[in-house]
């Protein structure tokens, strides 16, 4: 199952694409799927406009921004007003991620704001994901 990929996702994205071969991935992949239905339930997202996003096709939709903070606040990585908890995603970095390159992608995102605590996580969600994982 592929999940969001965000910019706390910098901890959960070594496992988007990794078997789950250890009980501790198998038990991490559960909670990004227990928090993926959680939020989903609690938005009413369509899932589709998730699926898709995970692809790089981001819908203009308010409840796949509530999403994405609902998400991002689950991890652990947002606060309620959308401001990001800069401290704890560089303390999940994952120690396979390059580091100097994640962090600079997380200076070029933070900063981004919307017009709601929603949308901003979203804009940073998308940022992160254009920096990550855009085709040159």
């Amino acid at each position: 199952m592929k999940v969001v990929t965000v910019i706390v996702f910098l901890a959960l994205a070594a496992y988007s694409n990794q078997q789950e071969t250890q009980p501790e991935d198998a038990a991490r992949v559960e909670k990004i799927r227990q928090y993926r239905n959680e939020c989903i339930e609690q938005t009413k997202v369509d899932p589709v406009l998730i699926d898709r996003a995970d692809t790089g096709d981001f819908a203009k939709d308010p409840k796949l921004y509530c999403f994405s903070k609902c998400f991002y606040q689950k991890a652990g990585f947002v606060a309620e007003n959308g401001d990001l908890l800069l401290d704890v995603i560089k303390e999940k970095i994952p120690k396979e991620t390059d580091r100097e390159k994640a962090l600079g992608v997380i200076e070029k995102c933070k900063d981004l704001k919307g017009g709601d605590s929603c949308e901003t996580v979203f804009l940073v969600h998308k940022c992160y994901f254009e920096n990550t994982y855009k085709k040159d």
